[in-house]
Order: structure tokens, then C-alpha cells, then sequence
């Protein structure tokens, strides 16, 4: 299960509605899934938020036009819990209009007047873009150019990031950094990493892969206000609206979401992530047409608040350059092997603790021994740069391993010497690895 099909039944996972097998299979991926186990989280907590309000919640006859629109468009059969009744027969599942409905209905009943204000015209730019058969997005991101498309770095310069859609008649979509970059193109989806020669593959079509979750959100406009406005209402988050008339003289409405990872400060996770982060989102609507015309995302740090992505362009039903679906891979291209394989002396290496298999990475890299290096790897072969860059390091420290709330990882603090001098002092991210019970590095060299 991945995470549009995992977001897709949490509403019944919360409810227990789901048979045995699909139960598993959320859970399953709940275990691996951060993005996917806060969202879980939300709706529980908004679960025990309807439920406390009992027959109110039930019964309510506030936005009677909303309630009518929403019954018009479909009856399903009654079920019995409050969740059930607001997401499932009114909202998620029925299509874009009468699931914005439902998300108004609900934003009515939990947020105070101004911010369900704010929440309706989130809504409406859902229902403005709900028929898109194509969109392109492109912004700047402060992150590394070949690091995971979420990863964000408050110190690091604005990258520029960018996105192309098709959702018709077949859906084909493209993300690019300067040194990564993921064509799915309708069959499969490949992601190369330039600076280093690797790539990857899904071998079927998938609507989110590698890592780019978040900008799938964004571009499919519908998911972030579900996201958003879920959110929102189960962890307090504030909304507000206010407008103002832009440069090009027509009238904006902005809203404004403060967004809480719900981290606490000293969690080595928070802020490295856009969905592990406290931000401050900005969404500007035109307000004639109620599309989404930009979107800015501060962080808020302990250093103060920082400006970390702006979403600038957004070119909606404009016709894609079908060479944007071909990605030119290298004659000398490294194809990752993303899964562990079971080794003949497997169980002595699943019996190492994370600390052991931290050491035993680094005295490999140290002999640049890279076969035995790649045992502690998911994705093989050991690429040029991390040869070039670990091979014939000095270890001067392995720590103890510590977790963070955000992630299944354990966290292995160190400190080496590197062969050109340079004392790199940095947490080893190890994560477990089920299939063969090792554990393997998931990054942080």
C-alpha cells in the first residue's frame, strides 16, 4: 500500500471499517510512513473531537445549503459513527464538489467564524482546479541539489524546484532539483541522481514515488486542502484570510495556516523536513477565478522565522512538451538494488546492535572495503561519491544511538576524520531493515 491508497482508507482504518487484510496493509505502511502516521494521528484526534460533541455534531443544521448540496449529490447507506458520516457519505469518496462541502461543513462546526471563512475558500480553490488535465509548478526550495525533494536547510541557498502533471488521458508527472530528479511516465518511474550516476525504478505507474509527496499535494490541489484543513481542526492549527489587491490589479485572498509538526524542539528530525517542520504557509487565491496563484512556506526556527520555499509559477491546463517524459539516463548509470539481500551469515548481522552496525560501517568505509560496506546499505552498489568522500576516514567517536518521534530511524552520533583532514561530526540515520531483521543506513554522512 503506498500513500495515496493508505490516505485514502485512513478515515476507515480510524473507524475500524476496513476487513483484516486491508487493515494489515495500512498498518503495515503506517509503520514505515511518518507523512502517513501524522495524518492518522489527525483524524483520530478529530475523531474524539466530533465524537465529544455527540448529537450536536450529529445533528447539526448549521450550513443547511451545504448539508443540501451535500445530500443531493449522493445517498450511500447510513452508517453508524460520527467520522463515518461527515468523511465517508458526505465527503471523501463522492468527488470534488460535494467532498469540498463536506470539508466546509466540518470546518464550520470546529473552527471559530474567521478561520472556517478562511477554510471555505481553500475549498473553493479546490473545486476551481478540480478538472485539471494538466498542471506545472515551479519554485525555490532551500535545500541541497541532490538531497531528497522534501529535505529542507534553513542555511542551505534556494534551489529551484519544479513540477509537470498530466492527469489526462493517462497520468505521466516529472519532479526536478538541480542534481535529482523522477519521470513517471505512465509505465514506470525512474529517479536519477545526477552527481553521482544512480538511479531507480518503480516498475509500474504510481502517483508518488522518491520522496515527493508533499509537491503531489500541492499540485493536486483537492489532497491539500484535505490535508490542510484536516489538520488544522484535530491539532488547533490557527487559520485566517485576509485580502489585498495585486500587482496585477485584481483582488487576492490569502490564506494564512500555522502548521505545527507537534515535534518537540530537541527532536533531531524537526524542521529537516517540510512535513516534519513548524511553518507558516501562505496561499494566495485570485479571488475572480478562486485558483491558487502562489504558495510561501516560512520556517519557524529557534533563530527565527525564515523563508524556505515559495512556489512562484503555476501554469494550469497548458500543454507539456511530451519530451518531458523521457529522462536520459548515462551510459555508466549505477542502478540502485532497493532492497536487502539475506546474507549467509545473515543472523550475525542482525544480532548487532544500531551502535555496532554504525562502527562496523565505518571501519568498512575506513579499509574501503566497499563490499562489506554495502551489506549495511539498502540501495547498491556503493556509489563514487560516497567512496570518494568515506574511503579511508579515521573513526574518533561512535555515540549511543538515540530515536526521533518522526521517524522509524535511530539516530548514531559520530565523529571522523576524513582522508583530506577535514573532522566531520554528523548523526548516522539507521534504519531496520524487516525482511532480513538488519539494520542498514538510511543516511546522514
Amino acid at each position: 500500500m503506498n500513500c495515496a491508497e493508505c490516505r485514502e482508507n485512513l478515515v476507515a482504518c480510524v473507524e475500524g471499517l476496513l476487513d483484516r487484510e486491508e487493515s494489515l496493509q495500512c498498518q503495515a505502511h503506517l509503520e514505515t510512513c511518518a507523512a502517513c502516521r501524522a495524518e492518522h494521528a489527525a483524524i483520530s484526534s478529530l475523531q474524539r473531537q466530533l465524537a465529544a460533541r455527540g448529537p450536536t455534531t450529529a445533528e447539526v443544521s448549521l450550513v443547511n445549503p451545504v448539508m443540501r448540496r451535500v445530500q443531493a449529490m449522493q445517498t450511500e447507506r447510513e452508517r453508524d459513527t460520527i467520522m463515518t458520516k461527515l468523511f465517508t457519505r458526505w465527503g471523501f469518496g463522492l468527488g470534488a464538489a460535494a467532498g469540498a462541502a463536506a470539508i466546509i461543513l466540518i470546518a464550520f462546526l470546529v473552527f471559530p467564524k474567521a478561520q472556517a471563512t478562511a477554510a471555505e475558500v481553500m475549498t473553493k480553490g479546490a473545486q476551481a482546479v478540480a478538472k485539471l488535465t494538466t498542471i506545472h509548478l515551479r519554485g525555490q526550495l532551500r535545500t541541497l541539489p541532490a538531497d531528497n525533494f522534501s529535505y529542507i536547510n534553513a542555511d542551505c541557498p534556494f534551489n529551484t524546484i519544479e513540477f509537470w502533471k498530466q492527469f489526462d488521458p493517462d497520468l505521466k508527472w516529472r519532479v526536478e532539483k538541480p542534481q535529482r530528479v523522477v519521470v513517471m511516465d505512465g509505465q514506470s518511474a525512474v529517479m536519477l541522481i545526477k552527481n553521482s550516476g544512480l538511479a531507480c525504478k518503480v516498475p509500474q505507474s504510481t502517483t508518488s514515488a522518491f520522496d515527493t509527496d508533499w509537491l503531489q499535494q500541492i499540485a493536486n490541489l483537492s489532497n491539500t486542502i484535505t490535508n490542510e484543513l484536516n489538520n488544522a481542526i484535530a491539532r488547533g492549527w490557527k487559520m485566517s484570510l485576509t485580502n489585498e489587491t495585486g500587482a496585477d490589479g485584481r483582488a487576492k485572498d490569502i490564506v494564512t495556516i500555522e502548521a505545527k509538526s507537534g515535534l518537540p524542539d530537541n527532536d533531531y528530525i524537526k524542521n529537516s523536513f517540510v512535513n516534519t517542520a513548524d511553518t507558516r504557509r501562505v496561499y494566495v487565491f485570485d479571488n475572480q477565478s478562486e485558483r491558487l496563484e502562489s504558495v510561501k512556506i516560512y520556517l519557524h526556527a529557534t533563530s527565527g522565522e525564515k523563508l524556505i520555499f515559495w512556489l512562484d509559477q503555476i501554469d494550469y491546463n497548458q500543454p507539456i512538451d511530451p519530451g518531458v517524459w523521457k529522462l536520459d539516463l548515462p551510459t555508466d548509470v549505477s542502478w540502485w538494488q532497493n532492497e536487502m539481500q539475506k546474507l549467509p551469515d545473515n543472523d550475525k548481522y542482525a544480532s548487532m546492535t544500531a551502535e555496532q552496525i554504525a562502527r562496523a560501517f565505518f571501519e568498512a568505509c575506513s579499509q574501503e572495503n566497499w563490499i562489506e560496506a554495502e551489506k549495511f546499505l539498502r540501495e547498491s552498489p556503493v556509489d563514487h561519491l560516497l567512496k570518494q568522500e568515506l574511503g579511508g576516514l579515521e573513526i574518533i567517536q561512535v555515540g549511543t544511538a538515540f530515536t526521533s518521534q518522526a521517524s522509524l530511524d535511530q539516530f548514531v552520533p559520530y565523529e571522523i576524520k576524513l582522508k583530506n583532514g577535514y573532522d566531520k561530526k554528523l548523526n548516522l540515520a539507521l534504519r531496520k531493515d524487516k525482511p532480513t531483521g538488519r539494520w542498514f543506513v538510511d543516511g546522514g554522512w
